[in-house]
């Protein structure tokens, strides 16, 4: 496994990691990145599965490059998602406020989002770009490796003779 593949690897479990921690604070209620969109736990381990697939060597570029594209999805998710607005946090303002359908606005109570998403969303961007790289010096591996399966049947040629 080659040094780009292994540090994607490592950057898609911690991004795994920072979706399970508070993302929003509403009151003292601290709610995580998969209570707020089950997608923040789905997509790292999709792209996880899809590394480990392109190790038994098929389709390993394509596989590489789809699950950079899904930790791309991730990280435009958790920066544009208003995380106010999502089932869990009306479910939390809806016990608070008695009202169904409530808001940050129907309540009195302080709601604030963490630097956690972004910090997610970035190393989301980082295991896309360590996969993109994999992927690229894959391909170079496997020109380089063609070359010297055709220079050997050349020499076996001329020994022949």
């Amino acid at each position: 496994m080659n040094r780009f593949k292994s540090i994607g690897i490592l950057l898609l479990g911690v991004t795994w990691i920072l979706a399970n921690t508070a993302w929003l604070n509403i009151g003292s209620e601290p709610l995580t990145g998969t209570e707020l969109s089950q997608l923040f736990n789905l997509l790292p381990a999709i792209s996880l599965l899809l590394v480990f697939i392109a190790s038994y060597r098929k389709f390993e570029r394509a596989l590489l490059l789809i699950a950079a594209l899904v930790m791309l999805g991730l990280a435009v998710l958790a920066t544009t998602l208003r995380f106010d607005q999502t089932a869990a946090a009306t479910a939390i303002y809806e016990s608070l406020s008695g009202i169904q359908g409530a808001t940050a606005l129907d309540v009195d109570v302080s709601t604030g989002v963490t630097l956690l998403p972004w910090v997610a969303a970035l190393t989301a961007v980082l295991a896309s770009v360590a996969l993109v790289v994999a992927s690229l010096r894959q391909s170079e591996k496997v020109r380089t490796k063609r070359q010297e399966v055709d220079d050997n049947r050349a020499l076996w040629d001329e020994q022949g003779n």
